[in-house]
């Protein structure tokens, strides 16, 4: 191989080393005789049985690719070929099926393209199962989208802050808007200690959804306590809601009022949020946002159902969590106990 003898005892044990240790596999493609030669590892990153000979075409291969990933990744490997972007570089990451456990996998590609464009004689490179990094890349981008729609989100909950505080006087306003901003300043203080050990739900809404406490009616008296795990995604829900509430609804307005229930029922918790004295209502959003996209995904964490009605007084919500996610198994037992 290009850079050091394979042949060599020293250059099996390099190989060996770096297929053991780092997950490297090592491929080399001779495009006159039309066929590849693989280390066996390479066929381990896809789930395939390694076969007596593997054509140019990697046909097995190809067959492994995520739908959405085949036929640009086609595209790309024959425009390098034909020398279309100008490089003799060959280099692309796709997703896989991998065909042992149907995962899906991020696979690497690295290598370089040797004779002229069109009549490409070698390629010499090597592949990697990059699933790791490539999750962890997409968790970044998730965290950096979710601390921009959430600064977003707090600007316009600070809008709403300002629109709802009422006063005789300026000090007066100032002192109440001061006390509003503070409160939600502190919000997720209180959530992320609350989040270390079981939490109440009264106690959560207290403190996620402090600076609307003059608009809220609370009637959760026979709810029982959070699991640490379950406090984030219900703050979260609560959070969007409450600001979807300040854009749109009926926190939006001096006037308008949130009223929340929760109860258990049987093995669930139910959840109510119930708005009224905002804007009319004439139809539900004609697109979802993120911030419903947020919410959504909070309950599927936790493994509940939603149901939204948009009434004419503002939006109605049920949300539906099992009781072993909400309080732990526990708790589920004892609901069936009863």
């Amino acid at each position: 191989m290009i850079g050091f003898d394979l042949g060599s005892e020293a250059g099996r044990e390099r190989a060996r080393l770096a297929m053991e240790n780092f997950g490297i596999a090592f491929f080399e493609s001779n495009m006159a005789t039309g066929m590849v030669v693989l280390s066996p590892n390479a066929f381990t990153m896809f789930g395939l049985p390694v076969p007596p000979r593997m054509p140019v075409d990697r046909t097995g291969f190809w067959e492994c690719y995520h739908p959405d990933d085949l036929e640009p990744a086609r595209a790309t490997f024959a425009a390098d070929l034909r020398g279309e972007r100008n490089r003799d570089s060959y280099c692309e990451r796709v997703r896989i099926i991998r065909q042992t456990d149907r995962a899906i996998r991020h696979i690497e590609f690295l290598g370089r393209m040797f004779g002229p464009p069109g009549a490409r004689t070698h390629i010499v490179g090597m592949l990697r199962d990059v699933t790791d990094e490539a999750e962890a890349e997409q968790r970044r981008s998730l965290l950096v989208r979710e601390v921009n729609h959430r600064a977003n989100n707090t600007l316009s909950v600070v809008q709403s802050l300002l629109r709802l505080t009422q006063a005789a006087d300026v000090p007066d306003y100032k002192r109440r808007l001061e006390q509003r901003i503070l409160s939600l300043a502190r919000t997720q203080t209180l959530v992320d200690q609350a989040a270390q050990q079981p939490a109440a739900f009264a106690l959560l809404i207290a403190s996620e959804l402090a600076a609307y406490r003059d608009h809220l009616t609370l009637d959760a008296d026979d709810v029982p306590d959070l699991l640490p795990g379950a406090v984030q995604p219900v703050a979260m829900i609560l959070y969007e809601m409450a600001t979807n509430a300040a854009k749109h609804g009926a926190l939006s307005v001096a006037g308008g009022e949130v009223r929340i229930e929760a109860r258990q029922e049987d093995a669930a918790v139910v959840l109510r949020w119930a708005e009224q004295g905002g804007a009319p209502v004439t139809a539900p959003p004609s697109r979802k946002g993120t911030g419903m996209a947020v919410i959504q995904s909070q309950i599927r964490r936790l493994g509940g159902t939603q149901r939204l009605d948009w009434t004419p007084d503002g939006l109605r919500a049920e949300l539906r969590f099992p009781l072993a996610s909400w309080a732990g198994p526990a708790s589920h037992t004892d609901a069936a106990k009863s």
